[in-house]
């Protein structure tokens, strides 16, 4: 581009620029939400306090705004949640599906100009965005025992509440089934209601939620299975480990 043009697209550029309002601006979006905690068991009669975490587009995690969260149950003859503060209360022993909604404004990114040259004369456009609602949903499972949760056991046996230390699986890409039980009850199943977590992805994973307790082998290797759900007090109760060993 010749001097005097050059001249003549940064002049054009900034009125443009002052025409958006300063130019382009990156604001950080809310990308994804979660709930706290992952999964909560209460006893029948008794509450646990819910909330909401938002990940943004810039990487940074913060607590969501809860005049933008709207709450639901699934089975509210199981547990109910208030629509705007999240406090969930038993009702029944069994689990419902506890899911926040979120409603975030995504502010305009302002303006993007754009030079090109036509027939040697600088060409300016520029494209503007405004604000707009997007809305996300985050869900969590809660189990309501009839009595408080004391102590979680897992295994690799439906239906047996026994605390279990090891198991094995033949190679990569084998599946094992884990179930979580409360109080050494089996009719107090846990599995879709604790937060599953295997301390090596790299040797094997697990799943946690509506297909829970699911272990995936990747390498060969020994990992710790370990279930994690919390009690009417909001404290964490965590079962025993189990070695988990991929041939």
């Amino acid at each position: 581009m010749r001097p005097g043009l050059t001249v003549a697209a940064g002049v054009c550029l900034l009125a443009f620029l002052a025409g958006c309002g300063g130019g382009f601006f990156i604001h950080p979006t809310l990308s994804s939400t979660f709930i706290n905690p992952a999964s909560a068991l209460i006893a029948t009669g008794k509450t646990a306090q819910l909330s909401v975490s938002g990940k943004y587009s810039d990487g940074s995690l913060q607590n969501v705004n809860l005049d933008s969260v709207t709450w639901s149950s699934s089975d509210t003859s199981i547990a109910t949640v208030s629509s705007s503060g999240g406090l969930v209360t038993g009702v029944s022993a069994g689990t419902a599906v506890i899911t926040s909604t979120t409603t975030a404004i995504v502010p305009g990114q302002g303006c993007v100009v754009t030079v090109s040259i036509n027939n040697g004369s600088p060409i300016l456009s520029k494209t503007c965005t405004s604000a707009s609602i997007e809305t996300l949903t985050a869900t969590i499972n809660v189990n309501v025992s009839a009595s408080d949760l004391k102590r979680t056991v897992i295994s690799t046996t439906q239906g047996s509440p026994l605390s279990q230390r090891t198991a094995t699986v033949a190679g990569a890409a084998a599946t094992l089934q884990f179930y979580a039980y409360a109080n050494g009850d089996s009719s107090n199943d846990l599995t879709q209601a604790v937060n599953w977590t295997s301390s090596n992805d790299k040797v094997a994973t697990i799943s946690s939620g509506p297909a829970g307790g699911l272990a995936t082998s990747v390498a060969a290797g020994t990992t710790n299975i370990t279930a994690t759900t919390t009690d009417s007090a909001g404290h964490a109760v965590s079962s025993q480990s189990i070695v988990l060993t991929v041939q």
